[in-house]
Protein backbone atom coordinates (compact mmCIF):
# COMPACT_ATOMS: atom_id res chain seq x y z
CA UNK A 1 0.00 0.00 0.00
CA UNK A 2 2.52 2.69 -1.20
CA UNK A 3 1.29 6.30 -1.42
CA UNK A 4 2.77 7.92 -3.83
CA UNK A 5 5.84 9.47 -2.87
CA UNK A 6 8.92 11.28 -4.35
CA UNK A 7 11.00 9.21 -5.58
CA UNK A 8 14.00 8.51 -3.16
CA UNK A 9 17.58 9.65 -4.02
CA UNK A 10 20.31 7.57 -5.97
CA UNK A 11 22.97 5.88 -3.91
CA UNK A 12 25.11 7.70 -6.56
CA UNK A 13 23.80 11.36 -5.70
CA UNK A 14 24.42 10.42 -2.15
CA UNK A 15 27.78 9.81 -2.82
CA UNK A 16 28.29 12.61 -4.49
CA UNK A 17 26.66 15.14 -1.65
CA UNK A 18 29.17 13.16 0.75
CA UNK A 19 32.19 13.98 -1.65
CA UNK A 20 30.77 17.24 -1.45
CA UNK A 21 30.83 17.72 1.92
CA UNK A 22 34.40 16.16 2.01
CA UNK A 23 35.81 19.26 0.00
CA UNK A 24 33.78 21.76 1.86
CA UNK A 25 35.89 20.07 5.23
CA UNK A 26 39.35 20.56 3.68
CA UNK A 27 38.44 24.31 2.34
CA UNK A 28 37.51 24.85 6.07
CA UNK A 29 40.73 23.58 7.11
CA UNK A 30 42.58 25.99 4.35
CA UNK A 31 43.66 29.50 5.27
CA UNK A 32 42.23 32.43 4.20
CA UNK A 33 43.40 33.85 0.83
CA UNK A 34 44.98 30.27 -0.12
CA UNK A 35 44.32 28.49 -3.52
CA UNK A 36 45.52 24.90 -4.44
CA UNK A 37 48.36 24.01 -7.12
CA UNK A 38 48.27 21.05 -7.25
CA UNK A 39 45.94 17.65 -5.84
CA UNK A 40 46.56 14.43 -5.88
CA UNK A 41 43.64 11.71 -5.82
CA UNK A 42 44.33 8.06 -4.84
CA UNK A 43 41.55 5.84 -4.13
CA UNK A 44 40.92 1.97 -4.68
CA UNK A 45 40.24 0.81 -8.07
CA UNK A 46 36.61 0.38 -7.82
CA UNK A 47 36.20 4.23 -6.82
CA UNK A 48 38.53 5.64 -9.76
CA UNK A 49 35.44 7.16 -11.24
CA UNK A 50 34.75 9.54 -8.63
CA UNK A 51 38.13 11.33 -9.08
CA UNK A 52 35.97 13.55 -11.88
CA UNK A 53 33.57 14.54 -8.86
CA UNK A 54 36.20 15.32 -6.17
CA UNK A 55 38.07 17.58 -8.91
CA UNK A 56 35.13 19.40 -10.26
CA UNK A 57 33.59 20.43 -6.74
CA UNK A 58 36.89 21.53 -5.79
CA UNK A 59 37.17 23.57 -9.15
CA UNK A 60 32.80 24.68 -8.39
CA UNK A 61 34.76 26.33 -5.09
CA UNK A 62 37.08 28.65 -6.93
CA UNK A 63 39.92 27.07 -5.27
CA UNK A 64 42.33 26.52 -7.80
CA UNK A 65 44.34 29.96 -8.81
CA UNK A 66 48.02 29.85 -9.93
CA UNK A 67 48.19 33.65 -8.91
CA UNK A 68 48.35 33.00 -5.28
CA UNK A 69 51.68 33.34 -3.52
CA UNK A 70 50.27 31.01 -1.18
CA UNK A 71 49.68 27.67 -2.81
CA UNK A 72 48.88 24.55 -0.99
CA UNK A 73 49.14 20.97 -2.54
CA UNK A 74 46.87 18.63 -1.69
CA UNK A 75 46.68 14.57 -1.46
CA UNK A 76 43.19 13.04 -1.06
CA UNK A 77 42.54 9.42 -0.93
CA UNK A 78 39.13 8.14 -0.91
CA UNK A 79 39.26 5.00 0.99
CA UNK A 80 36.11 3.30 1.45
CA UNK A 81 32.75 3.43 0.67
CA UNK A 82 29.58 1.50 2.00
CA UNK A 83 25.99 1.10 1.31
CA UNK A 84 23.65 -0.70 3.97
CA UNK A 85 20.58 -1.71 4.91
CA UNK A 86 18.62 -2.62 7.73
CA UNK A 87 16.33 -5.68 8.24
CA UNK A 88 13.06 -5.16 6.68
CA UNK A 89 10.20 -3.65 9.06
CA UNK A 90 6.64 -2.18 8.83
CA UNK A 91 5.55 0.75 10.16
CA UNK A 92 2.20 -0.65 10.66
CA UNK A 93 0.21 -4.02 9.92
CA UNK A 94 -0.70 -3.32 6.76
CA UNK A 95 1.85 -1.08 5.22
CA UNK A 96 4.93 -2.17 2.88
CA UNK A 97 8.28 -2.91 3.97
CA UNK A 98 10.63 -0.70 5.10
CA UNK A 99 14.57 -0.49 5.29
CA UNK A 100 17.18 1.97 7.04
CA UNK A 101 19.71 3.05 4.51
CA UNK A 102 23.12 4.04 5.79
CA UNK A 103 25.74 4.99 3.12
CA UNK A 104 29.41 5.91 4.51
CA UNK A 105 32.09 7.78 3.04
CA UNK A 106 35.70 7.40 4.76
CA UNK A 107 38.26 9.51 3.75
CA UNK A 108 41.79 11.41 4.32
CA UNK A 109 43.62 14.37 3.17
CA UNK A 110 46.98 16.06 3.59
CA UNK A 111 47.52 19.82 3.20
CA UNK A 112 51.14 20.61 2.28
CA UNK A 113 53.20 23.65 1.08
CA UNK A 114 56.92 22.88 -0.33
CA UNK A 115 56.50 19.01 0.40
CA UNK A 116 55.79 19.64 4.43
CA UNK A 117 52.80 18.84 5.13
CA UNK A 118 50.81 21.14 7.06
CA UNK A 119 47.42 19.84 8.20
CA UNK A 120 46.09 15.97 7.84
CA UNK A 121 42.57 15.05 9.13
CA UNK A 122 40.81 11.73 8.86
CA UNK A 123 36.97 12.66 7.29
CA UNK A 124 34.05 10.34 7.65
CA UNK A 125 30.50 11.16 6.41
CA UNK A 126 27.32 9.33 6.60
CA UNK A 127 23.87 9.57 5.54
CA UNK A 128 20.94 7.84 6.44
CA UNK A 129 17.53 7.55 6.03
CA UNK A 130 14.18 4.90 5.44
CA UNK A 131 13.09 4.42 2.23
CA UNK A 132 10.35 1.22 0.83
CA UNK A 133 12.08 -2.35 0.42
CA UNK A 134 10.96 -2.17 -3.23
CA UNK A 135 13.05 0.80 -3.98
CA UNK A 136 16.27 -0.67 -3.61
CA UNK A 137 16.61 -1.82 -7.10
CA UNK A 138 15.71 1.43 -8.15
CA UNK A 139 18.27 3.25 -5.88
CA UNK A 140 21.16 1.32 -6.48
CA UNK A 141 23.17 1.63 -10.48
CA UNK A 142 23.20 -1.81 -12.14
CA UNK A 143 26.36 -1.02 -13.36
CA UNK A 144 28.75 0.55 -10.46
CA UNK A 145 29.26 -2.32 -7.54
CA UNK A 146 30.21 0.75 -4.65
CA UNK A 147 26.02 1.75 -5.10
CA UNK A 148 25.24 -1.89 -4.48
CA UNK A 149 24.70 -3.09 -0.47
CA UNK A 150 23.39 -6.41 0.40
CA UNK A 151 19.93 -6.44 0.19
CA UNK A 152 18.41 -8.27 3.05
CA UNK A 153 15.32 -10.63 2.74
CA UNK A 154 11.73 -9.86 2.99
CA UNK A 155 10.48 -12.33 6.22
CA UNK A 156 8.53 -14.94 5.46
CA UNK A 157 6.23 -15.08 8.11
CA UNK A 158 5.02 -11.51 7.94
CA UNK A 159 4.66 -11.65 4.09
CA UNK A 160 2.16 -14.56 4.81
CA UNK A 161 0.43 -13.35 7.33
CA UNK A 162 -1.23 -10.29 5.31
CA UNK A 163 -3.18 -12.47 2.70
CA UNK A 164 -4.25 -14.61 6.09
CA UNK A 165 -5.55 -11.84 8.02
CA UNK A 166 -7.63 -10.60 4.92
CA UNK A 167 -8.85 -14.06 4.38
CA UNK A 168 -9.62 -14.23 8.15
CA UNK A 169 -11.85 -11.26 8.00
CA UNK A 170 -13.80 -12.39 4.85
CA UNK A 171 -14.45 -15.27 6.34
CA UNK A 172 -15.99 -13.64 9.43
CA UNK A 173 -17.92 -11.00 7.57
CA UNK A 174 -19.76 -14.02 5.76
CA UNK A 175 -20.49 -15.67 9.02
CA UNK A 176 -22.32 -12.82 10.62
CA UNK A 177 -23.46 -11.88 7.76
CA UNK A 178 -25.43 -15.32 7.08
CA UNK A 179 -25.89 -15.96 10.73
CA UNK A 180 -27.30 -12.18 11.26
CA UNK A 181 -29.99 -12.72 8.13
CA UNK A 182 -31.12 -16.14 9.57
CA UNK A 183 -32.31 -14.85 12.87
Amino acid sequence: MQFLTAQPKSNLDIIYDLIEENVNQILLKLPHDVTLKEVEFISPKEYENLENRFLHTLNNKGIFRTDSVHSFSLKYSLDQIGVLYSEPFRGSLLSDYEVERKIFLSSTFALGINNHVKHSEIIETEFSDTLYYSDIKIVETPNLSITHGTKPSEPLFESLLEPVIAIGVVIVTIILLFTVRSK
